[in-house]
């Protein structure tokens, strides 16, 4: 049990020291001015990757079309990424909306084995206009004021790349299983930590359906190329890269700029989902690996506490202790995020919400790292699973 405690006891310190420099930006988070002058606005494009999404790209061209952002300073390419439905004609059919449509038709076996949304992504990119690249994606929606409030601080020519909110929210009608809030407040939590984070100057998470960057600075970095056999991150490693060279990236707090979408409904669902987020980790620059790691390995020495108590073999007071830590810290994190975010506070649903996050993380990420896992009808790998099918196609002992 010595090599328990003592793994716990490190993993608690880069945890704590993770959460200090979270919770230090957001304290030092600028409140966002949106620009209203279109004069100064930049000329945008938005790229949406959409693979069989007839059945929900609809509320976000309307919400696109909604936009109050000039409409001579936008234009939209959607990249039908081998769909086997109507997506590509929808978009086509919405030519007369007075909104600049354009479709990228990617056909079966065209990526070559690099990741399928980058190289959908970077194809729509090839074909931009724009001084700024905007990304979201198919299955979301936004307000009327999304566009503009997300790219105003693009007015100060040291921004090269910034990020938003991106909240989970289930439509009227829609199923609603037990968890739909705590789900949400959990999402709603990768917000608070990335703006914290991004203030702070490390770029520890974004929102690819919530993100712009200044196509000079994607052209500099190479695009997605130092990333484009990752599975995911096709925000953050874009972002990482742009402050690696040099950008000022920004996280843009203002309810105007959210992007919502419909959460999963299933819990295989939400375990594959965030097992394609988190099969990135191991790709992180390496201090902010250590923070992320030992953020995880303090998740697992959390998790472990209990049955260990329960058998006798930690202290009974342990398991209380270690989840007193992680909810005491993190409620005072996500307390001045929502404040920030101008959202209200639950603390009994943030409270449950705590008590399943950590197994429930730790869960998904390990699966995402040494398992396969499902993505848009695919079937996709993390970094130690895709290595060992490597090994054994190679004829080489796993």
């Amino acid at each position: 049990m010595t090599a328990y405690y003592m793994i716990t006891w490190c993993a608690w310190l880069v945890y704590s020291a993770f959460m200090v420099i979270v919770y230090v930006g957001l304290r030092r988070l600028p409140r966002t001015r949106i620009v209203e002058d279109d004069g100064e606005l930049p000329f945008a494009s938005i790229v949406i990757a959409a693979r069989d999404e007839e059945t929900r790209i609809g509320r976000l061209l309307d919400g696109l079309e909604a936009q109050d952002y000039p409409r001579d300073k936008f234009e939209v390419i959607v990249v039908d990424d081998r769909s086997r439905d109507r997506t590509g004609e929808l978009v086509r059919g919405r030519a007369r909306s007075g909104v600049r449509y354009r479709v990228v038709r990617i056909r079966d076996g065209a990526s070559e084995s690099r990741a399928p949304k980058k190289y959908a992504l970077s194809r729509g990119i090839a074909l931009a206009t724009g001084e700024v690249i905007v990304t979201t994606d198919a299955d979301c929606w936004m307000g009327p004021r999304w566009l503009r409030a997300l790219l105003s601080p693009f007015t100060d020519p040291e921004v090269q790349g910034v990020t938003g909110v991106s909240r989970f929210i289930r439509a009227d009608g829609a199923k609603r299983p037990w968890w739909s809030e705590l789900e949400s407040l959990e999402h709603l939590s990768y917000s608070v930590m990335a703006a914290g984070s991004i203030a702070a100057g490390h770029v520890t998470n974004a929102h690819g359906s919530n993100l712009a960057a200044r196509r000079s600075a994607y052209e500099r970095i190479g695009g997605y190329a130092s990333n484009d056999r990752i599975t995911s991150g096709d925000d953050v490693f874009l972002l990482q890269d742009i402050a690696a060279r040099g950008g000022a990236v920004r996280f843009v707090e203002r309810p105007e700029a959210y992007v919502f979408s419909q959460p999963v409904d299933t819990l295989n669902q939400w375990v594959n989902q965030r097992a394609r987020w988190s099969s990135k980790g191991f790709y992180y620059p390496p201090f902010l690996m250590f923070l992320v790691v030992g953020t995880f390995l303090y998740y697992l020495m959390i998790a472990l506490s209990l049955p260990l108590a329960l058998v006798g073999r930690a202290a009974p007071s342990l398991p209380v202790l270690l989840a007193l830590s992680k909810i005491g810290t993190e409620s005072v994190i996500m307390r001045d995020g929502m404040r920030r975010f101008q959202e209200r506070y639950p603390p009994v649903k943030f409270l449950l919400t705590q008590i399943l996050h950590a197994p429930a993380i730790f869960y998904a990420g390990f699966r995402g790292q040494f398992f396969k896992f499902k993505w848009k009808s695919q079937t996709l790998a993390g970094r130690s699973a895709a290595q060992r099918a490597g090994r054994r196609s190679s004829g080489i002992a796993a």
